[in-house]
């Protein structure tokens, strides 16, 4: 299933959901729902954002969980990065195992019904792009802030949006769109639905889905069908981490896609839970000049 994994790509990719949780922890920005980009890499600019309800002890208001951006030396690429939730017992809360069909793509096994019910919250909202604000340019009247519909689908007319705002008329065929899918923890199962939402309606072009932390997705079926996937589909989970290792795969035959890259990080981390799991502690194994959580740090706290 692809290339290998390049460990330099992967922390590339994994910036933009370590943006993601920048920006929801922002607390000066005046709308936390749509938060002023932070730390997105050069070259880059956000279009848009992501929200969803995730259902945690049944809250259902919508929250910022991620951003759309793309390259500015070529808009058509980009890359769809998702945060995860604030704690592992959340996450628990939102994995509500009971496996369902995955209702964008019923035919392709079974899914935890957690992850199928927030996927059907997600709402992409469009952003003013800076340069077009600073020119008094507006969007085309017929171009909304939302869509409705499906993940893909919405992901679909904000990218008509903007190829409209470059002049570029819809034709009858699509125009090519390289796009890199990542995620962590809830955020990475969601990464998972939505390039296999996007197999069956072809959409972008997904070129590599890069996921950290990430719970098993779907049931033995969906998982066979996933791997068929012509793209770099990298995995990477820590060895420690409670998240990958559910929901069980003994019970409800659940199983993890490929390709796995597995680290452990009691060489280089504090032992706890919150360590294990954070995402700053898999971008140091990828990168160890990116910096661990001071508290995660070995010997913070009196403990390895």
């Amino acid at each position: 299933m692809g290339q290998p994994l390049d460990k330099q790509r992967a922390l590339f990719y994994g910036q933009f959901v370590q943006a993601a949780y920048a920006m929801y922890n922002h607390a000066g920005s005046p709308d936390p729902l749509r938060p002023e980009p932070a730390a997105i890499p050069q070259g880059y600019e956000v279009g848009a954002w992501i929200q969803m309800s995730d259902f945690v002890l049944n809250a259902v208001e919508p929250k910022f969980y991620g951003i759309v951006a793309h390259s500015l030396a070529d808009p058509d690429s980009r890359i769809v990065a998702i945060r995860g939730t604030e704690s592992v017992l959340e996450w628990i809360d939102d994995a509500f195992a009971i496996p369902v069909p995955f209702r964008q793509k019923p035919y392709a096994g079974r899914v935890a019904q957690g992850f199928d019910k927030i996927y059907s919250t997600i709402k992409v909202v469009r952003r003013p792009l800076p340069a077009q604000v600073a020119a008094g340019v507006r969007a085309p009247a017929a171009a909304p802030d939302e869509w409705s519909g499906s993940f893909a689908e919405q992901l679909e007319q904000l990218a008509i949006s903007r190829e409209v705002e470059r002049g570029l008329a819809e034709g009858l065929a699509r125009r090519r769109r390289p796009t890199v899918v990542t995620g962590h923890s809830l955020g990475a199962a969601l990464a998972t639905l939505f390039v296999a939402e996007n197999d069956a309606k072809r959409k972008f072009d997904i070129t590599a889905l890069c996921t950290f932390a990430s719970p098993r997705v779907g049931n033995m079926e969906f998982v066979d069908q996933f791997n068929q996937l012509p793209i770099d589909s990298w995995r990477i989970s820590n060895a420690r981490d409670v998240v990958p290792k559910l929901p069980p795969h003994v019970v409800l035959n659940y199983g993890h896609v490929d390709v796995e890259y597995q680290f452990d990080s009691s060489a280089f981390a504090k032992n706890s839970v919150p360590c294990w799991h954070r995402l700053e502690t898999y971008l140091h194994w990828l990168d160890p000049q990116w910096p661990l959580l001071p508290d995660c740090a070995p010997g913070a706290g009196g403990t390895k």
